[in-house]
């Protein structure tokens, strides 16, 4: 049986919020999908862009890549789309091209090298396709210019472009690529994370997003994560890999006191400790009270890799308490109270001075 496999969007070495423990979350379910996908003893494994998250990757992320490049190498052969995020600076250079360097059995599609030919199981298998392109007009000539080749018993077009109605701005129009999908038996994009068909082309040629293994954004937090199969060049499916748990919650809590918005978000939290990873909680609240007596620092909450809670009074709520508001030296008292702040004395005496000498008696 011929399989041939496609990982994109791992993004490794990402710090997620600055969170260093983001970085082993990014390679575990990068070396969890490599891992799934050789055990299925492929013929051949594509990865469509953003493999790393920086030009200039973290290095312990990029010793692993690296290693696992080699390692799959060795047992079949690879092809490599270099994505946005692995592309630096107007010039567009990355290092990504030098990783067919590494091994006789890694290839980097490229601009300059828009042409893989393999024989996979006795099939002649073209594999074509180009770096990321930031401009639209650059990325449809050069699609229109790569479709100009000699027909294989069977060809993949392999990119990392936004495709309308898929991401806006996008680089690749449905009119370019349906010119040019019956040259296809298969089309293949990175760039936008949740894996799905890519539907105004279906008719003409099988065409996905192959969707990522990690999670980069809260965004996120619904997509599936996973990587592509396809067996016998017909039948395809979306293989899960394990990944961070990631949820966001979201609501209008209507009219409530600040200390009862507090519970609330405290029994969310409860809720989801042990179950996510990564919780993200947006609150809008018409707030009967004042908003220095909601909690502002849920940091010491354990349990979780990253804790993002945020509280939005209705605008036209706080808008008119701003009327209300008259600047005095009380006021600044109260906010080094209410916001944790009491202990800096030093920068609440030069606030008192400066309200002082250029505030004192301002209403607002």
């Amino acid at each position: 049986m011929t399989i041939i496999c496609c990982i994109s969007d791992s993004h490794l070495g990402y710090r997620h919020r600055m969170k260093k423990q983001r970085l082993l979350d990014y390679e575990n379910s990068f070396l969890d999908a490599t891992s799934k996908a050789m055990e299925l003893n492929p013929s051949m494994l594509i990865f469509a862009g953003d493999l790393v998250h920086h030009p200039r990757p973290e290095p312990k992320s990029l010793h692993t890549l690296i290693t696992k490049l080699i390692d799959i190498a060795e047992k079949t052969p690879v092809i490599v789309c270099i994505g946005n995020h692995e592309i630096e600076g107007h010039l567009g250079t990355a290092y990504t091209p030098i990783f067919s360097d590494l091994h006789k059995n890694i290839h980097v599609l490229s601009t300059d090298n828009p042409h893989i030919t393999l024989n996979l199981d006795g099939k002649r298998v073209g594999i074509h396709g180009f770096q990321y392109l930031r401009s639209r007009k650059l990325a449809q000539e050069k699609l229109a210019e790569i479709s100009g080749f000699e027909k294989n018993d069977y060809d993949i077009l392999c990119l990392h472009q936004g495709i309308e109605r898929y991401l806006s701005p996008f680089e690749l129009s449905l009119k370019s690529l349906r010119e040019v999908a019956g040259k296809f038996d298969l089309i293949l994009s990175g760039h936008v994370h949740k894996h799905q068909e890519i539907k105004e082309l279906m008719d003409v040629t099988p065409s996905y997003y192959v969707g990522s293994t990690e999670r980069i954004s809260f965004n996120e937090a619904e997509n599936p994560t996973g990587f592509l199969a396809l067996r016998n060049f017909n039948e395809v499916e979306f293989i899960p890999v394990k990944s961070a748990i990631m949820d966001s919650v979201k609501g209008n809590l209507g009219s409530m006191k600040p200390g009862d918005v507090n519970k609330t978000i405290e029994d969310i939290i409860k809720d989801n400790r042990g179950r996510t990873e990564c919780l993200q909680i947006r609150i809008n609240v018409e707030l009967e009270g004042d908003y220095f007596d909601l909690r502002h620092d849920w940091s010491q909450e354990q349990g979780f890799k990253i804790l993002d809670v945020s509280v939005i009074p209705s605008a036209e709520e706080e808008f008119k308490s701003l009327e209300k508001i008259e600047i005095s030296k009380d006021l600044v008292e109260e906010y080094f109270e209410k916001s944790g702040m009491h202990a800096r004395e030093d920068l609440r005496e030069i606030c008192k001075e400066l309200y002082e000498k250029y505030a004192g008696g301002f209403k607002r």
